[in-house]
């Protein structure tokens, strides 16, 4: 009778234990499909996508249409008083320091804020920076697209009490998307000009190695 509950126990634990095992290898390919579909691309970040927007002369522009070249985008608003203008000088400055590598960069700003940012005022704030620069607005729905698209966060802020003139809370960084359009890396909006030309460049060489 004692050998029997024994064998009877041993049946159990073995059963328990197996269970145990195929449990948590259930979990583990669980839990590798969820990371497959949350970040293809050996863990890549998923930024960035289509968009449809108008440029800063009226120009119905899309995400698309930049293919085979690098993007380097930021994310502002013209009446931003000291972030964006450093940002948008720091890439400026890069672009001056490209030479021939210029024609293989679009540098792009998209506006947060396009209740002010229309196309008129998009064409006169470009003037403050390089010429090649791509100026883009459109509805609040699309802007609103975009920035989920990019993770970029983006809000009205308060500092008066009233939304008479207000500023915008928001995400500074600097994004490099690939010739497929895909994010490769970002830069803080506090980079220097050498530095982002100097990452460019870098990226620019390799690629004609391989």
């Amino acid at each position: 009778m004692r050998k029997h509950r024994l064998f009877l126990w041993a049946s159990f634990s073995l059963s328990l234990g197996l269970a145990c095992v195929l449990l948590v290898y259930y979990q583990i390919q669980h839990q590798s499909n969820v990371s497959l579909q949350d970040h293809p691309g050996k863990g890549i970040p998923q930024i960035g996508g289509e968009f449809r927007l108008y440029d800063q002369q009226g120009n119905l522009r899309t995400a698309s249409e930049f293919k085979g070249k690098y993007q380097l985008i930021y994310f502002g608003y013209s009446f931003c008083p000291d972030i964006c203008p450093l940002g948008l000088q720091n890439m400026s400055g890069a672009l001056n320091l490209l030479g021939r590598d210029l024609d293989d960069i679009v540098p792009i700003f998209i506006t947060i804020d396009p209740e002010r940012d229309t196309v008129e005022n998009l064409k006169i704030y470009a003037t403050n920076f390089h010429s090649k620069f791509l100026m883009l607005t459109g509805t609040q729905e699309q802007i609103n697209s975009v920035l989920k698209s990019y993770k970029v966060y983006a809000a009205k802020a308060k500092p008066d009490g009233t939304m008479a003139d207000y500023l915008m809370d928001h995400s500074t960084l600097i994004y490099l998307m690939d010739r497929q359009g895909h994010f490769l890396k970002s830069f803080q909006h506090t980079a220097s000009p050498e530095e982002l030309a100097k990452s460019l460049t870098t990226l620019l060489a390799n690629e004609k190695k391989l």
